[in-house]
């Protein structure tokens, strides 16, 4: 990726000298290094703001209430894992902080979870079924509100940033639905395979 990026910035470089408009690309570099300062800036914020709820939930007790409430889904997805574990409830708060759009604050969750599963898993080397099923639902993501989604769009200067709620919502759910058909089809292949 590195070695891309140094190719594209050389080429751009060399083209804005050939074509006599080096003045205007410094110009536009320094802008663009601006402006991406501040929506870093922005983001930080909202990532700070849910870390922290998420954090609060935590200690209010709500991790284990939330995990409760997903459990009837947990239980069909992860029928292995010991019901009102850490790792129950570590997966229950990446999928609830992944499903209220928070972005990067549903990381360590996400972390917390994938240690337990490693931990469960014990000295295996290989990622377990538990391991992958969890990585496909966090990359899928379903997201029933695109919280970064509508502050990115609002620091953006959209005049309606919540316009976005349906799409992302039927794509979340879509792309969520299609990882776990994949997962089971790629399983039921695996199966077959083991008993040849």
């Amino acid at each position: 990726m590195e070695r891309f990026f140094l190719w594209a910035f050389g080429l751009s470089a060399g083209a804005a000298l050939l074509l006599g408009r080096a003045e205007e690309t410094g110009l536009a570099i320094l802008e663009s290094g601006k402006e991406a300062v501040s929506l870093g800036i922005t983001l930080a914020g909202a990532y700070c703001l849910w870390c922290g709820v998420l954090e609060v939930m935590a200690r209010a007790g709500l991790t284990d209430r939330l995990a409760r409430l997903l459990r009837p889904v947990l239980r069909r997805l992860f029928p292995r894992l010991p019901p009102g574990g850490e790792a129950e409830q570590a997966i229950g708060m990446n999928l609830a902080a992944n499903m209220l759009g928070m972005g990067n604050a549903a990381t360590p969750a996400g972390l917390r979870a994938m240690a337990a599963l490693k931990e469960l898993a014990g000295p295996q080397r290989l990622p377990t079924e538990a391991m992958c099923l969890f990585i496909i639902l966090n990359n899928s993501s379903l997201q029933l509100v695109p919280t970064t989604l509508i502050s990115l769009r609002a620091a953006a200067g959209s005049a309606s940033p919540g316009d976005i709620l349906l799409p992302c919502l039927l794509t979340s759910l879509g792309t969520t639905l299609f990882s776990l058909a994949l997962y089971a089809i790629y399983r039921r292949i695996g199966r077959r395979k083991s008993q040849m």
